[in-house]
């Protein structure tokens, strides 16, 4: 078991080189201005996104603050992260407190 604290900080991490440690996570979605939901996800490898600009993904923060203003996803307060697929290169928006697993580990929180 790991604790959804613990997962967030996995989720930060680096290698050496300042780029982000892949990892493997199920979630389930929900919406609720849709009022949809409920499918259960399991992504392989993913790493945490950053940020987009111009077209392009920002997963380090250090090019992140060499660009111009954007509007803030507000991620604390709803509770949410954005996470690439690294085989597709799709950018997903999950919810931290529907995480049910992170690199094999059933999540707690």
């Amino acid at each position: 078991m790991i604790t959804l604290k613990e997962v967030l900080e996995l989720m930060d991490k680096r290698d050496e080189n300042g780029n982000p440690i892949p990892f493997s996570i199920t979630f389930c979605t929900y919406s609720r201005q849709k009022k949809l939901g409920g499918e259960r996800i399991s992504i392989d490898k993913a790493v945490k996104v950053i940020g987009k600009r111009n077209e392009k993904t920002i997963v380090d923060k250090r090019t992140l603050a060499t660009q111009a203003p954007y509007k803030n996803p507000n991620h604390y307060r709803n509770h949410t992260r954005n996470i690439m697929i690294i085989s597709s290169q799709q950018i997903r928006k999950i919810h931290i407190r529907l995480i049910e697993k992170f690199n094999g580990q059933q999540v707690t929180w």
